[in-house]
């Protein structure tokens, strides 16, 4: 017999989490739906729906739409690192940047070359070809990544940086069912409370729209410094190639 398909905790909480918490106005919507009569036949009708004989209709959209936000959400990802300095993981060794000693960068250069076989720029050389040192260190940590694993805390940290991504992706959509379950609200359904809670949650996805930026360098950088600690600490790293 064939097992259910399982998700992993990265899956279920920076995934799908994300998915459910941007997608409540339209829960909060169905369920104002659902108290009417002449459409609780039909709601109950669709949510039974199913696919493959177990998938809910229910459960297969919020796989998909989870799926469609964390691919918006990678357009902040790209705005604010890719297209930039690169991710924190890379632009935190460069030597432009002082959140590290050069001292400890020196030394990170120096594992990277004993560990992974690879060749980051020197200080000097990434002031001549910035282009280049960004590359390689793209490059690095590709490997560290695979070498270090879910380690310690950086499986945690990145379940936390693809939360925040992607509910900042989310946030989006969300706002505009707020909108809409206002306007239905106050126009179709004329239910003051499907027009306060509605507004309350318009509150908080604005907020977390306004700082997204933060959300998500903060988050983005406390993983890029447990990855980069662990890698630089555990004795266990390149014992297998």
């Amino acid at each position: 017999m064939t097992k259910p398909a399982q998700f992993d905790g990265y899956t279920v909480y920076a995934r799908l989490l994300p998915g459910v918490l941007s997608a409540l106005p339209l829960f909060i919507l169905w369920f104002f739906l659902a108290r009417e009569t002449h459409w609780k036949d039909l709601l109950d009708y669709v949510l039974g729906l199913k696919f493959a004989g177990a998938i809910s209709l229910s459960a297969a959209f919020l796989y998909f739409y989870s799926q469609f936000i964390r691919i918006t959400s990678k357009h902040f990802e790209r705005k604010y690192f890719t297209d930039r300095r690169g991710f924190p993981t890379t632009y935190l060794m460069l030597y432009s940047d002082k959140t590290f000693s050069a001292d400890y960068k020196n030394k990170f250069r120096e594992r990277v070359k004993r560990i992974l076989k690879l060749e980051p720029l020197a200080e000097d050389e990434e002031a001549a070809q910035g282009r280049e040192a960004i590359n390689r260190l793209n490059e690095a940590f590709n490997h560290i990544r695979l070498k270090v694993g879910s380690g310690k805390l950086v499986l945690q940290h990145n379940i936390w940086y693809g939360f925040a991504r992607n509910l900042i992706g989310g946030a989006i959509f969300a706002s505009i069912f707020c909108v809409a379950d206002i306007v239905l609200g106050y126009f179709v359904f004329r239910d003051s409370m499907l027009v306060i809670v509605s507004g309350v949650l318009l509150v908080v996805y604005v907020a977390i729209l306004a700082f997204h930026k933060p959300i998500l360098f903060q988050n983005g950088e406390a993983y890029a410094r447990q990855l980069i600690s662990e890698f630089m600490a555990t004795t266990r790293v390149g014992a297998k190639d």
